[in-house]
């Protein structure tokens, strides 16, 4: 696909603000309007299917061949993600929002400490026991990530991680733990999203208090991966192969890992920072004035021409798309 960064391939009206999408392979889910959900091709953004639920400022998620939604009203839906046929919806989840598919098992909890984790099947929607002792000391949680351990689609587990010191390796099948880590400090946790950030080769990078940036595999287990000099936001720092992309008080630092060298890109004149996201071997920052930013491994940097009034969500699709969502539009642009 030819084209330059920021080029815009297709637009999209939503009829409302909402962050709900979810970007896989072959497919993109997003909430229209107020009670809408869509399936839509992501290189054309036509639409599939379109069903009903209950809201537009849920949760969306795609696993395998299934898009699950988890309504404001507290019901999580499963449809089909080629037909949009309904396969279940299950009620009675209200103050929930995170929701993490691991195997044939959905994990659904509340951010801030709304609502405890709780386990439901993929396959229909019942719930599953689920032992939260080892959960209670904790705290109010992450956004538990989803881990492959071994071949891939075996012994599939869940990262759970809360505000305390300590990181739980959880079998999605089970519910048993498997591993605890101890971190240096607890994890930062944005404010409804998500904590870490799942790079190539499996492994996650994430922040353990202000200024240290850890490093997990199931294998090695969490290491501490690079000391800051200053405060780092409570936004998930971007890693691929030797390269660490933080967002701290000076704006963003690029961290050659294996030189330990740092590239300082000021980024003041452009307000808060609103989303970002790894494609294509870069790393895309979107700021509350609605500047887009792109920032190669050397900390070379190139402003795109601004897409639209302010992008709150992005994420990186097939064909070298990124899928954004601002002011009521979703956005498809070249990486």
């Amino acid at each position: 696909m030819t084209g330059a960064p920021g080029d815009v391939l297709w637009s999209r009206c939503l009829h409302q603000s909402s962050r709900a999408m979810a970007v896989s392979e072959g497919s993109v889910l997003v909430a229209e309007r107020n009670s809408r959900l869509l399936g839509l091709d992501p290189l054309s953004g036509e639409p599939r299917w379109d069903e009903r639920v209950e809201d537009c400022w849920g949760t969306a998620v795609v696993a395998g061949d299934r898009g699950l939604y988890l309504s404001q009203a507290g019901v999580l839906h499963c449809f089909d993600l080629a037909t949009g046929q309904r396969l279940w919806a299950t009620p009675g989840l209200s103050w929930c929002y995170h929701v993490t598919v691991s195997a044939d098992v959905v994990f659904v909890g509340g951010w801030r400490g709304y609502r405890p984790l709780m386990r439901l099947s993929l396959v229909n929607g019942d719930r599953l026991p689920l032992d939260e002792t080892p959960l209670v000391d904790l705290g109010p949680l992450a956004w538990p990530l989803p881990l492959r351990l071994g071949r891939p689609g075996q012994n599939q587990a869940v990262l759970v991680a809360g505000t305390e010191r300590s990181v739980l390796l959880m079998m999605a099948s089970s519910g048993t733990v498997l591993a605890e880590w101890s971190l240096p400090q607890p994890i930062r946790i944005p404010d409804g999203d998500a904590a870490y950030d799942a790079g190539p080769g499996g492994r996650i990078a994430f922040l353990s208090g202000p200024r240290t940036v850890m490093v997990l595999d199931p294998v090695h287990g969490a290491q501490v991966l690079w000391q800051h000099t200053r405060d780092v936001r409570a936004v998930p720092p971007l890693l691929a192969d030797r390269t660490l992309w933080l967002f701290d008080s000076a704006g963003i630092a690029v961290v050659d890992l294996d030189r330990g060298l740092v590239a300082a890109v000021r980024t003041h004149s452009y307000g808060a920072l609103t989303a970002a996201t790894r494609a294509g071997g870069r790393a895309w920052f979107a700021f509350a004035d609605g500047s887009l930013m792109v920032v190669d491994r050397s900390g070379s940097h190139t402003m795109v021409p601004r897409l639209l009034p302010r992008i709150d969500r992005m994420a990186a699709g097939e064909g070298g798309l990124i899928h954004a969502i601002a002011k009521g539009h979703l956005v498809a642009f070249r990486q």
